[in-house]
């Protein structure tokens, strides 16, 4: 079938916009600066470098005006999520560009077609047939076509030292994916079973840099680092040196399918800048039939130091930015950014934080250690720890009163909101969580007040928390002094994002703190309702058993019986069903109280350059959801004074 309404409800009409193309003049139009470089004989003219059938993007406000360069900032060489929300963001379909409906009745965006020019969806899901533009180029000029495909299938998915675990999207009733080539322009992956939620996943922005076109790699240039094509590329390194390759943010020399080009990739030049240029082999134009992007340029400032970045950002020197300086991350920031908007010259945007909680508290369920992990695993000590936080004060302090005390639940715009789940155990009450502890046997206490473990350890636990949110530290330090009321030792260890990963993907973590994503599409990120992955960090082995990856370790009943439900979600094509089914998952999730939430944002916001036009004024943001990419940034460009 090809967009049954009840499958895809956006593509039909997306088929059509794009199907426009055809209608557009021939006589494209295309930046000054690739005007002049066909002039001089460095590049075919443009209607030779676009598709037969580019893809038609509709500005959100008009048709732009090339030029200038799209400034950014990135918090560390390894936020590789930044560049693949921004300027990496070409994936065979996407997340359609969101905007508030008061009519809808949640706020998952649907999936559209975007490398892919068509697919086709057998009736249960089982089969995807691709269809690619005829003439698509990468970036160097060289042909895209289901070569790149097969490519990607055969010799990285299939390669178990490049992929040594299949992910969870990519198995059905335990048999692999199965790509097969049609022609060249037509691929057919066919599953094991029906998989309803293939196309939402391939949407997804895909973060892991050694993962940065999902489903396709330049063969005529990754080939030459593969010892299947080449021997001398054989050797005890070669995996490591073929990921080096095909890491698009460190290697300017990987071709790519994007609107910008890296020219000086992480860890190049000085080590504090990411520089792209625009793509001459863009396959997008506007509805006037020029070739995008409009920037000529991106700049990504590389700034570990948030208070640099407050104070660069409060002084105009970045276009656009909300991660790093909203509420979410640090709430104090919205006076100084107030005070500096005319020095600035930026204006607020309105951002919709698609968070299920924006601080949660995961205590390691599978821990080593099999005194804490006992400790851990009752759902009355995470009870007790619960209503040991005073989240109104928390809220009050750290976040300005930006949120509602709320367990990990998904947001009330959902339907799979469940306002008892968000409640659950949040009334602060030192009483209370005395008397649940007392009741587990938990009474000795050391010279300090701090309770004795059943082998007589001092009740004491290390939390790992990320600088990349100072809130997080902050409320930490608060929740610290509640727990010592409770006689419970808590020591907080501060570090980067990929150091917290690493202990947490070895099982080393006692506990950590996240924000949780899910707040409206936890059929496409459900971790933190059930280990569907090691990033579930209150049970890392749970998680690991369900993705076949190292340290497997079989789950209890209830999360295997989550695990069981997903599958069937993960299979099913109607909606409604795949509703029924989460919603007996979500049952689960609220029984067993997995994690402790602190607080679900209300909303958020960010700054952007007064100049730049097509920027919608409301954002929506999530792990899941491509947030800008899912706007189009390619067509974002400079007004005129």
């Amino acid at each position: 079938m090809h967009f049954t309404r009840s499958v895809l409800p956006v593509l039909t009409l997306t088929a059509l916009l794009m199907s426009s193309a055809a209608a557009l003049a021939q006589d494209y139009g295309e930046a000054p600066m690739l005007a002049e470089r066909v002039a001089s004989g460095d590049l075919p003219p443009v209607e030779e470098r676009l598709p037969a059938n580019p893809m038609v993007v509709t500005p959100f406000e008009n048709v732009g005006q090339y030029g200038g360069t799209w400034r950014m900032v990135m918090n560390a060489p390894s936020d590789i999520g930044t560049l693949a929300r921004t300027i990496g963001y070409e994936n065979l379909v996407r997340s359609i560009t969101w905007q508030p409906d008061t009519d809808q009745e949640d706020i998952v965006p649907d999936v559209i077609m975007n490398v892919a020019e068509d697919v086709e969806i057998n009736d249960d899901g089982s089969e995807y047939v691709f269809h690619l533009r005829e003439g698509h180029k990468w970036s160097d000029g060289e042909p895209f076509t289901a070569d790149d495909v097969m490519f990607w299938y055969e010799n990285v998915y299939s390669n178990t030292s490049l992929f040594p675990a299949k992910p969870t999207w990519s198995v059905r009733n335990d048999t692999p994916l199965v790509v097969e080539k049609v022609d060249d322009t037509t691929v057919k992956f066919i599953f094991g079973g029906p998989n309803g939620l293939l196309l939402q996943y391939m949407a997804t922005p895909a973060n892991d840099a050694e993962q940065n076109q999902p489903f396709a790699y330049p063969k005529h240039y990754l080939s030459q680092f593969h010892p299947d094509f080449n021997k001398d590329a054989a050797g005890s390194t070669w995996v490591q040196d073929f990921h080096a390759k095909a890491d698009m943010w460190r290697n300017p020399e990987m071709p790519r399918l994007h609107p910008w080009i890296i020219t000086q990739g992480i860890g190049q030049g000085s080590g504090a800048q990411v520089i792209a240029e625009r793509n001459p082999y863009y396959f997008k134009v506007d509805t006037e039939g020029n070739q995008l992007p409009y920037f000529d340029r991106v700049t990504v400032d590389i700034i570990t130091d948030p208070q640099v970045t407050t104070l660069k950002a409060a002084n105009g020197d970045f276009d656009m930015l909300d991660s790093y300086v909203g509420f979410v991350a640090t709430p104090e920031n919205r006076g100084t950014f107030f005070d500096n908007q005319e020095k600035g010259r930026y204006e607020f945007y309105e951002v919709l934080p698609n968070r299920a909680n924006l601080m949660i508290i995961s205590l390691n369920m599978t821990h080593k250690d099999p005194v804490i992990r006992e400790l851990f695993t009752n759902k009355t000590f995470r009870e007790a720890l619960s209503v040991a936080v005073n989240r109104e004060e928390v809220i009050e302090l750290v976040w300005l009163g930006q949120g509602l005390p709320y367990q990990t639940v998904e947001r009330p715009e959902s339907p799979l909101f469940d306002e008892e789940m968000a409640t659950q155990f949040t009334d602060f009450d030192i009483v209370k969580a005395n008397e649940l502890l007392d009741g587990m046997g938990l009474t000795e206490k050391d010279g300090n007040g701090i309770r004795l473990m059943s082998d007589g350890r001092p009740l004491q636990f290390t939390i790992d928390i990320s600088v990349i949110r100072q809130p997080w530290i902050d409320s930490a330090e608060l929740i610290k002094g509640y727990w010592r009321q409770i006689g419970v030792d808590l020591l907080i260890n501060t570090s980067d994002t990929t150091a917290l990963n690493q202990r947490v993907e070895s099982n080393d973590h006692d506990a950590a703190v996240w924000s949780a994503s899910g707040g409206a599409d936890s059929l496409f990120d459900p971790k933190y309702y059930f280990p569907s992955s090691w990033a579930a960090f209150y049970a890392t082995t749970w998680g690991q058993w369900f993705t076949n990856d190292q340290n497997p370790e079989e789950p209890s009943d209830a999360a295997k019986r989550q695990m069981e439900l997903y599958q069937q979600v993960f299979a099913t094509i109607d909606a409604p069903t795949r509703l029924s089914l989460m919603q007996e998952l979500m049952a689960i999730a609220k029984d067993e109280f997995y994690t402790i939430g602190v607080m679900q944002p209300i909303s958020d916001y960010g700054i952007v350059n007064r100049l730049m036009a097509n920027f919608p004024g409301v954002l929506l943001a999530s792990s899941e959801y491509a947030h800008p990419g899912a706007a189009n940034p390619e067509q974002f460009y400079y007004a005129s004074e």
